[in-house]
This record gives C-alpha cells, sequence and structure tokens, in this order.
C-alpha cells in the first residue's frame, strides 16, 4: 500500500496531483502541504505550513507514514505562468531538504520540475540535450534538479510543462485567460516561445504508470504537441466556442529571444514513451479533458468556490 505526501498543493500540478490520487490510488493515506495560500481539495486532507525546517519536514514524513513523496515546488508552475519566473536560492534549499527528509523517511522522491530550462534554438528537447537557457532563473532550476538527485539519488526527477484548473480559484492562468476571452475576446498572448503543455490529470496518471515501474532518474512528461501560449489561448477559445481577437505586434524575430522560458522549451518524451509504453496526449485531447473537468463537477473538487461551469458560447 502507498502512502503519499504531496508537497506544495496550491500549485496545479500537485492540487490535481492530489485529487487524482484520491480518486485512483487505492486505499493509502493521502496528505497535501501548502506552502502558499491554504487550500481545500476533496478526498485530499491538507495543511498550511511555512517557514518549514528540515526537521519539520521530517516529521511530516513520519507522520504521514510516505512512502512516495511528491514535490511540487516553484518549478512545477508552468513556465508560461506569470509567477513563475520567481525562483530564487531559497527554492533550491526547498528542494534539497525534502529531498533529503524523503530518504531520510525511506520514501521514495519524485520532484516536478520545468521545461524552462530550455531554450532552443532546436525543437524537443531530449533529457540531456544542450540548448540550455543561461537565464539565472533557469539555472537556479537546474541547481535544484542538481541538488535533488544528490540528496536522494533514486529520485524520479520529471520535467514538464502542465496546465489545468487552479485551487486559487479566479487566480489560475488558465481561469484568468478564459475571463479575458469572455470580457475582453482577446488572445493576446506570446506567439514567439513555445512548450509542449500537458494537461496536469493526464501528467499524474502517467506518474502513476510510472510509480509502478518504480523508474528513477531524470524523465521528460509533456503533449504531444508543439504550441505557442498565443495559439494554445486560442484553441482554448474554440474549446469554448468563444469568438477571440489576436494581437500580435510583430511579424518576425529581429534577434534570438531570451529571458526565462522566452525561446523554445518544448520537450522530446522518447524516454518516458518506451520505458512505460503509453503515449503522451495531443492538445485537443488535454483541452477536452479541461472542458470535461469544468462540466462535470472536478473543478468544484479543487476550488469548492469555483462556479460549476463556464458555459460555452452559442
Amino acid at each position: 500500500m502507498a502512502n503519499y505526501l504531496i508537497v506544495g498543493v496550491e500549485t496545479v500540478v500537485g492540487a490535481n496531483l492530489a485529487v487524482h490520487l484520491a480518486e485512483h490510488a487505492g486505499d493509502g493515506r493521502l496528505l497535501g502541504l501548502s506552502a502558499g495560500a491554504a487550500v481545500s481539495l476533496e478526498g485530499c486532507p491538507t495543511r498550511q505550513v511555512k517557514g518549514v525546517t528540515s526537521a519539520d519536514a521530517q516529521q511530516y514524513c513520519r507522520e504521514s507514514e510516505a512512502t512516495h513523496v511528491v514535490l511540487c515546488g516553484a518549478a512545477a508552475r508552468s513556465s508560461w505562468e506569470p509567477d513563475a519566473a520567481r525562483f530564487d536560492d531559497r527554492d533550491i534549499e526547498f528542494t534539497r531538504m525534502w529531498a533529503g527528509a524523503a530518504r531520510a523517511a525511506g520514501a521514495r522522491l519524485t520532484v516536478i520540475s520545468s521545461d524552462a530550462v530550455f531554450t532552443g534554438p532546436w525543437l524537443f528537447h531530449e533529457e540531456d540535450a544542450g540548448g540550455l537557457s543561461d537565464d539565472p532563473q533557469s539555472q537556479r532550476i537546474l541547481a535544484a534538479e542538481q541538488q535533488a538527485l544528490e540528496a536522494h539519488p533514486e529520485a524520479l526527477l520529471v520535467r514538464t510543462n502542465a496546465f489545468g484548473w487552479s485551487p486559487l480559484g479566479e487566480a489560475g492562468w488558465i481561469e484568468q485567460r478564459l475571463a479575458q476571452l469572455q470580457t475582453r475576446r482577446l488572445a493576446d498572448q506570446d506567439f514567439i516561445r513555445h512548450a509542449t503543455p500537458i494537461l496536469a490529470t493526464d501528467l499524474a496518471g502517467i506518474l502513476l504508470r510510472a510509480w509502478g515501474e518504480e523508474l528513477q532518474g531524470l524523465y521528460h512528461i509533456a503533449g504531444a504537441e508543439r504550441v505557442s501560449p498565443l495559439k494554445f489561448v486560442q484553441r482554448l477559445a474554440e474549446q469554448y466556442h468563444l469568438p477571440w481577437l489576436s494581437i500580435r505586434r510583430t511579424e518576425s524575430l529581429q534577434e534570438r529571444a531570451s529571458g526565462f522560458a522566452a525561446g523554445e522549451c518544448s520537450l522530446q518524451t522518447k524516454k518516458i514513451r518506451k520505458a512505460i509504453c503509453v503515449a503522451m496526449p495531443i492538445l485537443s485531447e488535454g483541452l477536452a479533458r479541461l472542458v470535461e473537468q469544468d462540466t462535470a463537477g472536478f473543478r468544484r473538487r479543487l476550488c469548492p468556490t469555483a462556479p460549476r461551469g463556464i458555459e460555452k458560447a452559442a
């Protein structure tokens, strides 16, 4: 029987993973810790914790009798979220601390990391690809990955770019994009940067299979399609039958994009597909499931105050 301790349930990945595990992970115990805002997740008891020390982390591992610790820290946020670039030295220490606590408790560790470590120029980066970003935030994420593997050499390290409903309600990236589409009908997003986004619950299902195979080391788990934020929002609008207008400020690049996740961050997923014999979802599948989660009530399991479903336009 597996017991899960999910650190970072205030993030989209952490919250969706917790609710998915509550439904699909059997009779094991489940505990979610939020280092930010307090959240309420159906089927997963949560605690708001701040200023956690190494001793505290080890105590939470013991109290939860965790066999699996899943770290959904700052790097787990989609690189398209405005706050994703706020990754500093404290986040490196946070990662190292929880990795050490998991190892001390004899628990398996999974660290959710970011596609923002890359910047192109080629497409679909493999796990050992070059083209690493020299942006300070990206370099800190790479340092956190290294700290995790040094503190817990048997860890599973996953780079991704996940989207989904937020436990923070209208503050979520998807929620804000939909609000803009409904009120202003604008798809005013970056068309230069590209990634391979995956629905957070699709990521959760693949993680369950990876844990079943006891995978260790670095893997990319992402969607099958490369897309820009602009194209993503346009296709989101189409799923809801919402009209949209696009604002495009320039027709071509004059120089290579620079900055955090500003360029080419698409991920090659051949390694995980071969390891667990699974296909990565295409974007239309993920968006269709996102809409179904809205209309069928899954969204309210993450945020009880969320509306009961955004009505599609006629």
